[in-house]
């Protein structure tokens, strides 16, 4: 057994997690997911999707847990409060993979689970591949390593927006892929019609920039970027303007706090991993990034708190890697800035 999965299991058996979860019970855990795999073979990319029958899991793990689970919106006005249930659960989404809609959303409503949505627009209005996501799966599934990636993308972004899928549909056909990933929609994302049902039907969508930018690098670009999504979703949706935002791959930058405030965002969240106690920094907020990586134990072990403790065993000890803290911006969401 792996180290880390037997110091899981330590925990578990010796009563340590349940002593974990009750000293950890005023913080707020938020999962993290992001899309669905539709395509037939192995999910593509690290935390990008993960299959139906996995997440399917992951809630029904959730619901079975007892732990209260709220609204995003609602979780942070409690957790600021102090009125917080205890060991309370908020499920984010981010991007809006074409899969939040078929496939995630049904089984959040089987299970009658609450959950934000963090969109990024600019593709939903165009109904088209996101074109970097689609050129990186069809050379990892062609197993061709002398095509040069960023020139390969470089070249069909420079295209007008109605030639690129012709385009990405000649790369498939060169690289020997079949379409399956675009039967499927697999790299779209919502189209305006998708983010006003999935709106009607409880799903609470909110920011996450229009062009999905790097905050630590385009700055200045962040309040635009902030009023363009929110103008999208609220035609989009017809919903109140909406005032909690996800940093893209998690690109943070320590002015960007300010900037948000001052565009009526109340809330950010990061790819950090931990747990958010009361007196926790509202644009900051961690979450527990999920995946096909990630083990069922790991997951209980976040949900109940033993994960916390572990890391800051960790960090004391120095070398100790229980599950990874901070999953690498790429490897959380490979989504780069649409052209």
């Amino acid at each position: 057994m792996p180290p880390k999965q037997a110091l899981l299991k330590l925990a578990s058996l010796t009563g340590l997690s349940a002593l974990a979860r009750e000293t950890t019970a005023p913080q707020l855990r938020i999962l993290c997911y992001h899309g669905l795999w539709l395509t037939p073979g192995a999910p593509f990319g690290n935390c990008l999707f993960m299959t139906p029958g996995q997440f399917e899991a992951r809630m029904d793990r959730l619901h079975r847990s007892g732990q209260p689970v709220l609204p995003l919106g609602e979780a942070i006005e409690r957790l600021a409060a102090g009125n917080l249930p205890r060991a309370s659960v908020a499920i984010t989404i981010d991007d809006g993979w074409a899969s939040t809609h078929s496939h995630m959303l049904p089984i959040l409503e089987r299970y009658r689970m609450p959950a934000t949505l963090y969109a990024t627009t600019w593709y939903s209005g165009r109904d088209l591949p996101v074109i970097n996501v689609a050129v990186d799966y069809l050379l990892a599934a062609s197993c061709r390593t002398d095509i040069p990636r960023a020139a390969t993308i470089r070249s069909i972004e420079a295209l007008p927006v109605e030639d690129r899928l012709d385009a990405l549909r000649s790369l498939g056909r060169a690289l020997g892929v079949d379409e399956a990933w675009l039967d499927h929609r697999q790299f779209h994302l919502l189209r305006p019609d998708e983010l006003a049902d999935v709106q009607r039907r409880g799903l609470d969508v909110q920011l996450h920039t229009h062009r999905h930018i790097d905050v630590a690098a385009t700055l200045g670009r962040l309040a635009e970027e902030v009023e363009e999504n929110r103008a999208f979703i609220a035609r989009a949706t017809g919903a109140p303007p909406a005032t909690h935002f996800c940093y893209p791959s998690g690109t943070w930058h320590p002015a960007a706090p300010a900037v948000l405030a001052a565009s009526g965002v109340r809330s950010a969240t990061v790819v950090t991993e931990g747990l958010n106690a009361p007196a926790s920094d509202p644009y900051a907020l961690r979450r527990f990034v999920d995946g096909p990586s990630v083990s069922q134990d790991g997951f209980d072990a976040y949900l109940d708190g033993t994960l916390h403790y572990l890391s800051a065993l960790r960090d004391f000890a120095g070398g100790l890697r229980v599950e990874a803290p901070r999953r690498a911006a790429a490897a959380s969401s490979m989504l780069l800035c649409a052209i």
